[in-house]
């Protein structure tokens, strides 16, 4: 890994160094031995214009491989710069699935103008698949693959890869069809191999193989890779008729995109939010749940105001309020990931959801316990107070309960509601668990008030 940086950082530096000599062909050369992968990490550092003469330098078959692993403000950037007959040509290269979704970041008008650039069939292929949401099988999946009638045999099967060598790079499976082009079944291309050439295909159709409806969300579709451990999974319509395949590499890219999209909107993010965003949408993105934020905060607040005349004649506890808030936000953080993630990964479902709770709430109780004791000893130890010990452990033992619950009640209720339990959670959470924890800690010692001072 670190020679791989060592490797990437002196490429980059050669590149600009060839960049500042107006060195084209140089240029030109040391993209021949690179991954299109590479090639557009190195892009993706330089600066706007130098981005785009690059990416101009480029031949058509390179530029459709590097195009599609450009950081998304680097694709906006060529997008943005390149002519529609150089942007129909790269169109064209790519695979069906990978078109599209390029085309779905292009304007209107630049999208119809490279649909008319490209062949009609192609044209009208890539139409259907965006008429499906990004986020479903048919935004994900591609139109070419390999297919046979149920009455063919291997050795046709055979004779269809080989014809489609030339247009589809990766073939994993051959689909068998009826004359409906309903999907009957999946034959991997090891078994295809190895079965007799003059077989029927119907005999050799692996039955474990799934197959999945167009309109499923990307995430089941990711679960059904992972639970099954495919290659690839032919996508059909509600008739059975199959209509495309989704292959590892595009899961790969969804099970990335999906854990991210998680972990944005657990800390109140845009799922399209980036560091190298324009500040000004960076700003919208942000402050309503800044805002947000703020409001929860002001709520503590008023809890710590309505226990003024307790802090003030038990000066001790302003010390230790912001250890009883952080510590039950902290329990109920670590449950709310769980429980997200869980969720994400289809382990936590309602039906299964009181298990979970229950779980958690066991959790919750021999963690509270196992704190509270500990910083009540540390309490008493340190200020010599005995009440203050005993408050402080109540108080942690009951909020850091009470966040546990939270961060697995708060996921379920979004879930429920028919809302990402990943939006927001994470400020709903710290905001209950430190207004709850300021008005337990403040209500105990109000009430064990004259035994403290």
């Amino acid at each position: 890994m670190k020679k791989q940086r060592e490797e990437e950082i002196e490429h980059l530096g050669q590149l600009k160094e060839l960049i500042r000599l107006n060195r084209e062909f140089d240029i030109i050369d040391l993209f021949s031995n690179l991954h299109p992968a590479d090639i557009a990490d190195l892009i993706d550092n330089l600066k706007e214009h130098e981005k785009i003469l690059l990416f101009s330098l480029l031949d058509v078959e390179k530029a459709s491989d590097v195009i599609i692993e450009l950081s998304d403000i680097s694709r906006e950037q060529i997008l943005d710069d390149i002519s529609d007959k150089k942007l129909a040509e790269i169109v064209d290269e790519m695979d069906s699935d990978d078109a599209a979704d390029v085309i779905a970041e292009m304007s209107e008008d630049q999208a119809k103008a490279v649909l008319d650039e490209i062949e009609p069939e192609e044209s009208e292929d890539l139409k259907e698949l965006l008429k499906y949401e990004e986020d479903t099988a048919g935004g994900i999946m591609q139109s070419e693959l390999v297919s046979v009638h149920s009455d063919a045999t291997i050795n046709n099967a055979l004779s269809a890869v080989v014809q489609a060598s030339d247009e589809i790079e990766n073939v994993y499976n051959v689909f068998v069809v009826d004359r409906d082009e309903k999907l009957v079944g999946t034959i991997p291309l090891q078994k295809l191999i190895i079965s007799r050439r003059n077989s029927p295909v119907i005999g050799a159709i692996d039955k474990a193989i799934p197959s999945v409806g167009v309109e499923v969300d990307q995430e089941e579709v990711a679960r059904m890779f992972e639970k099954y451990d495919l290659v690839d999974l032919p996508v059909v319509d509600h008739a059975g008729r199959l209509l495309g395949r989704i292959t590892v590499d595009d899961i790969v890219d969804v099970m990335e995109e999906e854990t991210s999209e998680d972990i944005y909107r657990i800390a109140g993010l845009a799922e399209d939010d980036s560091i190298f965003n324009n500040p000004t949408q960076s700003i919208k993105q942000r402050l309503p749940w800044l805002y947000l934020n703020l409001l929860t905060a002001l709520a503590s607040a008023l809890v710590i105001g309505f226990f003024e005349n307790t802090i003030q004649m038990v000066v001790a506890l302003a010390v230790f309020m912001p250890v009883v808030a952080g510590l039950g936000g902290n329990a109920g953080s670590q449950t709310l990931t769980l429980i997200v993630r869980g969720m994400a990964l289809g382990e936590v479902t309602f039906e299964n959801s009181k298990k979970a709770l229950y779980k958690q709430i066991t959790v919750g109780i021999a963690n509270g316990l196992a704190v509270g004791i500990v910083i009540g000893a540390i309490a008493y130890l340190w200020k010599g107070m005995p009440v203050l010990g005993l408050v402080l452990g109540l108080a942690m033992m009951i909020n850091v309960f009470v966040g546990t619950l939270i961060g697995t009640l708060i996921p379920l209720s979004l879930k429920w509601l028919k809302a990402d339990p990943a939006l927001g959670s994470h400020i709903f959470v710290t905001a209950f668990t430190d207004a709850f924890g300021f008005f337990c800690f403040l209500g105990l010692a109000t009430i064990f008030l004259k035994f403290m001072t």
